[in-house]
């Protein structure tokens, strides 16, 4: 019989792309692998199918229940930052990487619960619709239809794919400095012409409620921050967040921020920043 700790590190990345939510996902894995030992495993043939339908109908439940708290939750709903050195590192699979952008992320919030989960477990995890129709209780062609209406709905939307190469890396420092010197016009010079900047505060420290659109208000906005940090701009670390190259810094408020973003063409696309304290509670600077 497999051991089932074999398969945490796959469990993790199902609940997180799901939940959007680090303690969440770390919740269900318990609670999977509690469930796993109050059932009679010799009567489990394939357990990492067992324990892939299980947590998928865990997150599913788990979403339904959250629905309301999304629905009225203050401000841009962002996913907690899921930082290199936290469980489920994909950074060794581009293929599940690929499903971690912010951006994707953010797409994933339109569908229903069991669409998210149908979706994620075709196109992020690559199971067959055979397997993912016994999961979620649906005919093969029913999940089918669904992969097929997330994909035109989602082709229709920008490309944000997240990227973790060296040019990346490099165009993330350069544009943190440019935030950090306040010369307006090159901070301008490294956003695109629609980038589009989403801040996530959760109603619990500042944040802008609506996204910010274009070059000049994005890069006034950070000149403007500037004025709370009156012994210089803060320190920045860079580390790798949702499979892209992010920064962790502290405000002139003293709260952390968690910036991550999305590059087109050598250029800034668009901003993802946390600081809802509930999303960052186990992040260190």
């Amino acid at each position: 019989m497999s051991d089932p700790e074999n398969h945490r590190r796959l469990l993790f990345h199902i609940a997180y792309r799901m939940l959007g939510r680090v303690a969440d996902a770390e919740d269900m894995v318990q609670e999977t692998m509690l469930r796993w030992h109050r059932a009679d495993t010799s009567e489990i043939r394939e357990p990492q199918a067992w324990l892939t339908t299980t947590i998928t109908r865990l997150c599913i439940d788990q979403l339904r229940l959250a629905r309301r708290q999304r629905e009225e939750y203050v401000g841009i709903w962002l996913p907690e930052p899921l930082l290199e050195d936290l469980p489920g590192d994909p950074s060794d699979d581009s293929a599940l990487a690929d499903s971690l952008g912010v951006a994707f992320m953010m797409l994933l919030e339109e569908l229903a619960p069991v669409e998210r989960a149908v979706f994620l477990l075709r196109e992020a995890f690559g199971y067959d619709y055979e397997a993912i129709a016994a999961i979620v209780g649906k005919s093969a062609a029913s999940c089918r239809q669904i992969v097929s209406r997330a994909k035109a709905r989602f082709d229709k939307a920008p490309d944000h794919t997240p990227t973790a190469t060296e040019e990346a890396e490099r165009l993330v420092r350069e544009f943190v400095q440019a935030t950090q010197t306040g010369e307006l016009a090159e901070l301008i010079a490294k956003l695109t012409d629609d980038a589009v900047l989403y801040s996530d505060g959760g109603g619990k420290v500042r944040a802008a409620l609506l996204p910010i659109l274009g070059p000049d208000r994005i890069a006034r906005m950070f000149i403007g921050l500037r004025r709370f940090h009156t012994d210089g701009p803060p320190p920045a670390r860079f580390v790798r967040i949702n499979g892209s190259p992010g920064v962790l810094v502290r405000g002139g408020d003293g709260n952390l921020s968690a910036m991550t973003f999305a590059l087109e063409e050598g250029k800034v696309k668009a901003v993802y920043i946390v600081r809802n304290p509930d999303k960052l509670a186990g992040v260190r600077i």
